[in-house]
């Protein structure tokens, strides 16, 4: 084990540099520590993981809701979004959170004192009046049985709305008064009408205190005190609360939008972030898109939705949050006008109810997965395909039966199921116009190297702890492309240039490093079995932080955001940058193609046909990998597969195609291999030089 890394992250912590690198690239877990977290205002409530204690243990309730009770934090309860239950609560403060990786590897413990905490478990009887469900509760209750709707927010107060034995049922907890004046929380159930039987089990059991059943088609109201005093209630029918309330977050931040100097076929521009801000809200930058409006939403790794509006004319950008609380929202998609944000463990629908510009009502699409105790299982990305439906990631936790797996859900969210399996940690995914959907996953454990997916229904794409087979399998879905550290050490998503945009580069998917901060041209050749093979292309674009996710707007620009973390070149905590195209020559290449021995590389614009004959103006290597359990892989020679480092590979003769864009090598015998380098240094047409290189992958030669 190399120095630095905590034993028990081993799994999931990229190996740190040795000899000559870049200062990021050795950097280990005491680089990561960062306290700031604590001191962020997340709003009334937290989505997370979290923990209690419970006689000498500790119980751990995996989708909860941590809502805080009193204006200075009085009082805290957590809501298990699973059960339907308030679970525990507690005196004297909010919650401790950790400073491991930024607090991103963070599962929140109660401070203060407790007031009570029960065992997770059901909290309304099931339709025949029972109370047994497996356990753990890392998934929900049966539909039939309980379902979560979502919650609504309304100044400090926060009510969660969700459906029991098919009756909608409405719950808040907030202050309340004794007869005395004693400040105290309290629940407060309303049971809309219906014909069914309910039956709540009390948040607070006391001396065995049975659960009492409803019978009444009527609304009824249940108030229900956390400590041995009668309360006097007061206040108006949590239904009042469901239609909008006060703004939370004030007026926007406005900062500076700075226009990149052109450099070559692009420029970039910076929205700049209001990293210091009076929320003391952290900028890890995970999701965007657009608006019907223009203006672009974003969502932070931290648990925040923002909502962007760029002036041209005047240069600036005004950030208006949007949204709080939400759990490792890692992606973030505009379906119908409206922000749907994946957290971990659930899909959010945001709603802004009184058009006050901030989120009132957080709807559950679909929360129909497992979320496990896995500090580094994080549910990534956010696609939809032409029909709609959702796709992400839920990695980490495969002991869970979608842990480490593609998820797809249908538009409506009735249904989630297991798309494909074998995935370690990838945190990128694309997906194209006509429904090709791709993905990256990162080196490490059972992933050799990073490798970009074109997937499919079924398949099993390399980790070997989350292949959920009855039968192991004993090889992979063929990549894409498989990348080595130095062109991206840790991948981010793709997205694909529309028509009409990027010039040369339209219709072409473009790839995110996260580590690296680039993006790179992702080029494509579909095979005969329907799969595809391909490599990648540098564009010479750094952005300021790792970027994981892009957008192309309504401008035909492509807009990118990323986040710092473990083991990437990022500068700052986030970044959201544009990119435009100036109309300038672009030296790139644009599309791949292998046959025989033949590999053709179609560049942006004609060649000249004199530098590309001479085989000295090429360099190209071959080299593999080996698919183990080990954290990575070196580089094996294809001539050897016993001995390490790569094999030279000579053209032996290059040539163009009769309009001048496609370049011919020939090389004495190509073959499958899992990496394949072709740097070349000649000359356009018009005489500029040409320079740079391909990494790809060759499956076939047919």
């Amino acid at each position: 084990m190399p120095p630095g890394i905590d034993p028990a992250l081993a799994d999931w912590t990229p190996r740190p540099a040795v000899g000559k690198a870049e200062p990021w690239e050795r950097m280990t877990d005491k680089d990561w520590i960062d306290p700031r977290f604590r001191d962020m205002n997340t709003g009334p409530f937290l989505n997370c993981t979290m923990q209690y204690p419970l006689g000498k243990g500790r119980e751990t309730i995996y989708k909860a809701t941590v809502v805080r009770v009193g204006a200075k934090d009085e009082f805290a309860a957590v809501f298990d979004r699973s059960t339907m239950r308030v679970s525990a609560a507690w005196a004297g403060g909010y919650l401790n959170h950790s400073d491991r990786r930024f607090g991103l590897l963070n599962t929140p413990t109660p401070k203060g004192e407790m007031l009570f905490a029960n065992a997770a478990g059901p909290g309304w009887a099931d339709p025949n009046g029972t109370w047994d469900a497996p356990k753990p509760f890392t998934a929900p209750l049966r539909k039939e049985w309980a379902k979560y709707r979502g919650l609504y927010v309304h100044g400090s107060r926060v009510v969660f709305s969700y459906t029991v034995n098919g009756r909608d049922v409405l719950e808040s907890v907030a202050l309340g008064a004794t007869k005395s004046g004693k400040q105290v929380p309290l629940r407060t159930i309303e049971v809309q009408p219906g014909t069914a039987a309910v039956t709540p089990a009390p948040a607070r059991v006391r001396n065995n205190t049975p659960a009492r059943e409803i019978k009444s088609p009527l609304p009824v109201q249940i108030v229900e005190p956390f400590e041995n005093e009668a309360v006097s209630v007061k206040g108006n029918s949590l239904a009042d609360l469901t239609k909008g309330g006060p703004k939370r977050w004030g007026d926007p931040i406005v900062t500076q939008l700075v226009r990149g100097k052109p450099a070559g076929a692009f420029a970039v521009d910076t929205l700049t972030i209001p990293y210091k801000n009076r929320f003391g809200a952290l900028f890890f930058c995970t999701g965007v898109d657009f608006l019907k409006d223009g203006r672009i939403a974003m969502c932070t790794c931290h648990g925040d939705v923002w909502l962007v509006t760029v002036d041209e004319k005047e240069g600036t950008c005004s950030w208006q949050r949007y949204a709080t609380g939400l759990y490792h929202p890692l992606g973030l998609k505009v379906v119908d006008g409206k922000v749907v944000v994946l957290e971990r463990g659930q899909l959010t629908r945001l709603h802004d109810l009184n058009a006050d510009g901030e989120a009132d009502f957080y709807e559950c699409v679909s929360n129909d997965w497992h979320t496990g105790a896995g500090e580094h299982s994080y549910d990534t990305c956010l696609e939809t395909d032409p029909e709609g439906n959702f796709y992400f990631f839920k990695t980490g936790d495969t002991h869970l039966p979608s842990g480490g797996t593609l998820i797809r859900v249908t538009k409506d969210g009735a249904k989630a199921e297991v798309f494909c399996t074998g995935f370690r940690h990838p945190i990128g995914m694309g997906m194209s116009p006509t429904g090709v959907l791709t993905g990256a996953d990162q080196e490490g454990n059972w992933m050799p190297a990073t490798r970009i997916d074109q997937y499919r229904k079924g398949g099993f794409y390399g980790d070997m702890r989350g292949h959920h087979r009855a039968t192991p399998p004993t090889t992979y879905n063929n990549p894409l492309c498989w990348l080595p550290r130095e062109v991206d050490n840790s991948a981010g998503g793709q997205v694909w240039v529309p028509k009409g945009a990027f010039g040369p580069l339209a219709g072409l998917p473009l790839h995110l490093s996260y580590g690296r901060c680039r993006p790179y041209v992702l080029l494509r050749q579909e095979l005969s079995d329907g799969s595809a093979q391909g490599g990648v292309a540098g564009l010479g674009i750094q952005f300021l932080s790792g970027v994981c996710r892009g957008r192309f707007g309504p401008d035909g620009n492509l807009y990118a955001c990323g986040l710092n973390g473990w083991q990437t070149a990022a500068q700052a905590d986030g970044c959201l940058q544009r990119v435009r195209y100036t109309g300038q020559p672009l030296d790139v290449a644009t599309g791949l193609e292998v046959r025989g021995n033949v590999l053709k590389l179609t560049f942006a614009r004609p060649l000249d046909p004199k530098s590309i004959a001479v085989t000295d103006n090429y360099r190209c290597a071959w080299w593999n990998y080996r698919w183990s359990g080990e954290y990575g892989s070196k580089r094996w020679k294809p001539s050897d597969p016993t001995a390490e480092g790569q094999d030279d590979v000579p053209v032996q003769s290059a040539t163009l195609s009769t309009d001048g864009r496609t370049l011919e090598l020939t090389f004495a015998a190509l073959k499958p291999v899992m990496q394949m380098q072709v740097g070349y240094n000649v000359k356009a047409a018009d005489g500029a030089a040409v320079t740079g290189s391909v990494v790809l992958t060759i499956n076939s030669t047919k």
